[in-house]
């Protein structure tokens, strides 16, 4: 084998280059802390790394879709409370002029109390959020209203107009239903606080922890059932909703007249279905609570797989390092050794 001057210098530098690469690499480990920099370092433990931080930013946007379903549930919650309270303060009016006693002129003012309460009502089932987006009209957020007078039905006798739902028109086989049909599968917004197997939305929530609903079908909410027994204080064709019971009330004490007892039961209805709705809502803000919990839980176990994919153990940096730079420290004192050698060296 023929050994020149040229060689031992090539292998003296490809030598020299190969620890100062080495040194270079653990350098930069230590001062990033991160054992994987690049794909290069470890392509296997990078695409690892990747789908990992991937995970983590979907579960940072499930906790703030999660913190926007909680503040539309608690405000949806909070109105109904004062939907509950203003139907308590009619039903009472309601059996109070029922009462014989009463006279014609004290039925008629208690009518003026009931037009201000019937505004309140009014206000809750039309409320929207601080962007405008309504809470009771189903998918159709962005709706002038979920209730407006109805311009099928006639006015009262005493020329007060009743009240229709135009929220979300759709069911969930794609046909439009009744406006007037208190069973409709009208359409509803969701989110999703959570991973998906499937990635279908389905017409309602139940069953799947992934998505929660934040808008609710006004015609459902405020839906009062003409027939239970003892109710069915409205017209036939009038939608029967909670505030057209009160309009109906207003009606009948605007004249004079004593209130009818199924408008009595009828409020009663409608308070039960608050009271539903309200129940409901509680459910749900209970599934947000327990997915954050879940996603919380989650988060960890994919910050320590991560931090084992990626973060640079110190301790055992520095020994390399330690190693590596005395491989380097030598391959330089060979070197300095082997430069100034020639083969006219050992030429007697």
């Amino acid at each position: 084998m023929r050994i020149s001057t040229n060689l031992f210098h090539m292998q003296s530098f490809a030598s020299i280059e190969k620890h100062q690469n080495s040194v270079l690499a653990i350098q930069e480990k230590l001062a990033s802390g991160q054992k994987v920099n690049r794909p290069s370092d470890d392509p296997a433990a990078s695409s690892q790394i990747n789908a990992l931080n991937q995970s983590m930013k979907n579960l940072d946007q499930f906790e703030k879709n999660g913190q926007y379903a909680k503040t539309m549930l608690s405000y949806e919650e909070t109105q109904l409370d004062t939907a509950v309270d203003v139907t308590q303060r009619v039903r009472e009016l309601t059996i109070q002029m029922m009462n014989e006693t009463y006279t014609a002129e004290q039925r008629q003012a208690a009518g003026m109390e009931i037009g201000q309460l019937i505004d309140q009502v009014a206000n809750v089932m039309n409320s929207s959020n601080s962007e405008d987006e309504l809470l009771f009209a189903g998918n159709n957020v962005d709706a002038q209203a979920a209730f407006v007078e109805d311009t099928v039905n006639p006015a009262s006798p005493s020329g007060l107009r009743y009240f229709a739902y135009i929220g979300s028109p759709n069911s969930d086989d794609g046909t439009a239903d009744s406006p007037y049909d208190p069973q409709a599968n009208f359409g509803a917004r969701f989110v999703q606080i959570a991973f998906d197997n499937d990635n279908v939305v389905k017409p309602d929530d139940k069953g799947d922890p992934a998505r929660v609903r934040v808008t609710d079908n006004g015609s459902r909410v405020f839906n009062v059932d003409q027939t239970v027994p003892g109710g069915g204080s409205l017209p036939p064709g009038v939608d029967p909703n909670l505030l057209n019971v009160m309009v109906q009330l207003k009606d009948n004490l605007d004249r004079g007249l004593q209130p009818p007892a199924e408008i009595g039961t009828d409020l009663l209805t409608g308070l039960d279905a608050m009271s539903q709705s309200l129940a409901e809502i509680g459910g749900r803000q209970n599934r947000l609570q327990n997915q954050y919990d879940a996603g919380a839980e989650f988060r960890i176990a994919l910050d320590q797989r991560r931090s084992d994919l990626q973060d640079q153990d110190v301790v055992a940096g520095i020994s390399e390092f330690t190693m590596k730079q005395n491989a380097l420290q030598m391959a330089q004192q060979v070197f300095s050794k082997v430069q100034g050698m020639t083969l006219f060296d050992y030429i007697n």
